[in-house]
């Protein structure tokens, strides 16, 4: 005859009760966590998609002493008008042969005054040496959509890997 094995104790199912109850206490734990886990991926795919769409706002503020040296070509033609009279005061001798008298020399005084007007082109060239520190204080505002910087494609890449973890 074969020898029976002995009835297991009462202690002993009550142990296999509690083991078969805190397995099916862990499972619905770990099932819990996984639907907890897959609503907070989605939640953070939304967001991320959000992010995706939005526009990236910044002011940027320059505030700095920038050194200017430099040599500026100069060229212009002014127009200068003269306007004057000229006084004249001469003599002028005249020598005349005549045929009965022969030669005969005469003074000839001349006093006159002449106008003049002119208009005097007067061409200016140079180079002018610039050299300065012009203080900047400047406020850029700056308006970057997300979906135009190469950071769209990681979102998106990122979204498409949450929502797969979720279930979508």
């Amino acid at each position: 005859m074969q020898d029976r094995p002995a009835p297991a104790s009462p202690l002993l199912w009550g142990l296999l009760a509690v083991s078969l109850l805190l397995n099916v206490v862990v499972i619905a734990v770990l099932f819990v966590a996984v639907m907890a886990g897959r609503q907070a991926a989605a939640g953070i795919a939304d967001q991320l998609a959000a992010f995706g769409r939005q526009d990236i706002r910044y002011q940027f503020r320059i505030v700095q002493t920038v050194p200017v040296t430099a040599s500026v070509p100069f060229h212009h033609t002014a127009i200068v008008p003269y306007s004057q009279s000229l006084p004249i005061s001469t003599t002028v001798t005249i020598t005349k042969e005549l045929p009965v008298i022969g030669q005969i020399s005469f003074d000839i005084p001349i006093e006159a005054r002449v106008p003049v007007s002119l208009s005097i082109p007067v061409a200016i060239s140079g180079t002018i040496p610039v050299q300065a520190a012009v203080p900047l204080n400047l406020e850029i505002p700056l308006d970057i959509p997300v979906a135009d910087t190469p950071l769209k494609t990681t979102i998106d890449n990122a979204v498409k890997a949450l929502n797969n973890l979720a279930g979508r």
